[in-house]
């Protein structure tokens, strides 16, 4: 009688190990996938999209569709020629047998990228300031104009309203874009902007300025001699 007691205790607990050990698995398991991250990007149509990744991780690109585009393993240069929505898979290769608690992803499982309808680039070649800048003076009165080369994929026009920012040490610069909007046209439109506020130096400063996407392209401004 002792040895069935003693029987059954041991089947209830060997049962009650492999709850638990099946309960720890589905834990793990929606740890890891509610872990998993996600990105976003926004680009340009026939702007370049780079990614860099291990040589064995592999990697799916789809269309909204769900239409596979491109596939491969290790690094991603990929051209979107039409706008739309797009999804990068990366599918990172893991060693099952690692114990190890730094066998974890490295990489997003998903990049949801939107490639959009309208490109601008601006011409740093062209930047020009009214006036210098002064370390310590109001920049009032000081006007920047800037070239910007738009293009759009089905050849309309769009409004640009973005000002700029600037960083750096000791500088509160920003600039306010004169009249507030701008219609870019296909092709070169000058766009001229407003100094505001001052800086502790006239040079070294990283000037931000956005482009149609709401992207920066920054510009850092070296004094001649």
């Amino acid at each position: 009688m002792i040895k069935q007691i003693s029987s059954l205790a041991l089947c209830k607990s060997i049962v009650l190990m492999l709850l638990l050990s099946v309960s720890t698995v589905f834990a793990q398991h929606s740890e890891n996938t509610n872990n998993k991250r996600e990105e976003s990007v926004i680009l340009s149509y026939g702007i370049p999209f780079s990614y860099s990744l291990d040589t064995y991780t592999g990697w799916d690109i789809k269309n909204n569709a769900g239409g596979v585009l491109s596939s491969g393993y290790g690094n991603i240069n990929e051209v979107f020629s039409k706008p739309g929505n797009y999804v990068l898979y990366i599918q990172e290769k893991h060693n099952d047998d690692s114990k190890s608690s730094c066998d974890h992803d490295q990489y997003p499982s998903k990049v949801t990228i939107r490639v959009s309808p309208s490109k601008m680039v601006f011409d740093f070649s062209s930047l020009e300031f009214s006036k210098k800048i002064v370390g310590g003076q109001s920049t009032e009165g000081i006007i920047v104009t800037v070239n910007a080369m738009y293009s759009s994929y089905d050849n309309t026009s769009a409004v640009y309203d973005y000002g700029f920012t600037t960083a750096g040490v000791g500088t509160s610069l920003l600039g306010r874009l004169n009249n507030g909007k701008v219609l870019l046209k296909n092709g070169v439109n000058k766009l001229e902007f407003s100094l505001e506020g001052l800086t502790t130096k006239g040079n070294n400063i990283m000037i931000e300025f956005k482009d149609i996407n709401d992207q920066v392209q920054p510009y850092t401004l070296i004094e001649k001699n």
